[in-house]
């Protein structure tokens, strides 16, 4: 059975599912953001993503971005802000000034920052370090149209059940942490480690949907 936290994480997914249906179709009906925005580029080939933009009823164009991302940034919410810019800044010298660019940074923080692991040995340092413990997701996001930006980030508190170092070995054998901040994939098998979360679930996915749908409609005013 689950417990109590467990039940209200699963309740407030549900009512943020709900809510995105209702901005999807919002969206679709209105128009006011595909109209204003014809042209859409999203600045990575992550398939979380793309997943999650088409939420909204878009459907962008993916080109993944070439920006240096290497920053000597230590505060979690101002390096994906800044990494998510970069790599809009990088992707929109590809295209013309009346094409929207998206771009998005994701970390894991606890008590460090956390990217993408390189090797299974740091991938299996990550999630020792997350074992049993709470950690913040980071999501930085950057929109940009010709000179004009606006820029956000969204964070998400995780909470990590205790594993074994069998359990950690198994999951990272499976492939599927090499390619996620923080080493795990809260959409996957990782999920029976998850004890619960405080705020957008999405956010930890790579892209904090609801947020990103109202800073595209305030964004498109002021076009």
């Amino acid at each position: 059975m689950m417990d109590k936290k467990e039940l209200d994480s699963l309740e407030k997914r549900l009512r943020e599912k709900r809510e995105i249906e209702m901005n999807r179709g919002e969206l679709q009906n209105t128009g006011s953001v595909s109209e204003k925005f014809p042209k859409i580029v999203l600045a990575s080939r992550s398939p979380r993503r793309i997943e999650l933009i088409k939420l909204l009823g878009l459907n962008p164009s993916v080109y993944a971005s070439e920006a240096d991302e290497n920053s000597t940034e230590k505060d979690p919410a101002l390096l994906t802000q800044r990494l998510a810019f970069l790599k809009a800044e990088e992707v929109q010298k590809h295209f013309d000034d009346r094409t929207l660019i998206i771009g998005a940074d994701t970390v894991v923080f606890s008590g460090e920052i956390l990217g993408k692991p390189k090797t299974e040995e740091e991938a299996y340092r990550m999630l020792s370090t997350l074992s049993g413990k709470e950690h913040v997701v980071y999501t930085g996001v950057c929109l940009l149209y010709g000179e004009k930006k606006m820029g956000f980030s969204e964070k998400t508190v995780v909470y990590i059940a205790k594993m074994s170092e069998q359990e950690i070995r198994e999951y990272i054998a499976s492939g599927d942490s090499m390619d996620k901040a923080g080493a795990y994939g809260i959409q996957g098998v990782f999920s029976r480690f998850v004890k619960g979360i405080v705020g957008d679930y999405y956010n930890v996915m790579g892209l904090p949907v609801a947020r990103l749908y109202q800073s595209l409609k305030l964004f498109s005013k002021e076009i």
